[in-house]
């Protein structure tokens, strides 16, 4: 959809402290919650600067830097992969790829073709992930730390059902 993934990770603009946890949060375009909030809260959105909160144990998904607004998990319409315990945690957003996928295809395989698939399509104009990922982000980086941890558990059939 966008230029989005050109890089490791978007950059936009500023963060802002979340007053659910206290932790910073990052700027998310306001396109972002427009399309993944439940209809009734799409509503409520103001014309202001939005931010994600990444922290895993707060329930506030995105907020506003003047603290008068905070939308929660139960808010938004898909899986919030970063502030999930159990599977499926959605890893990619525009190709459907979560962290037990993931894990099944390196048990399986002993390696994983998701990098190059997804930045095959990305290169092919292919991803929209300022409207599909909560973070607004490009969920390249996210893939691969999943990667690397189910490799490290290669060797551990048991803990890579555990993880």
């Amino acid at each position: 959809m966008s230029d989005c993934c050109g890089g490791p990770e978007c950059t936009v603009g500023t963060s802002a402290i979340c007053q659910g946890c206290g932790q910073k949060g990052k700027s998310v375009q306001k396109l972002t919650p427009e399309h993944l909030l439940v209809e009734s809260k799409v509503l409520e959105l103001k014309k202001a600067e939005y931010f994600y909160c990444p922290t895993k144990t707060c329930d506030v998904v995105y907020f506003t830097n003047d603290g008068n607004q905070y939308f929660k998990k139960e808010e938004v319409k898909v899986r919030v992969g970063s502030k999930e315990t159990e599977d499926p945690i959605p890893i990619c957003y525009c190709f459907d790829f979560t962290r037990e996928r993931i894990f099944d295809e390196i048990r399986t395989t002993g390696k994983s073709t998701t990098t190059s698939y997804i930045t095959n399509k990305i290169n092919g104009g292919e991803c929209a992930c300022e409207i599909k990922n909560p973070s607004g982000r490009c969920c390249l980086g996210e893939v691969n730390r999943t990667i690397k941890q189910a490799q490290l558990y290669a060797d551990s059939p048991e803990a890579l059902t555990q993880s």
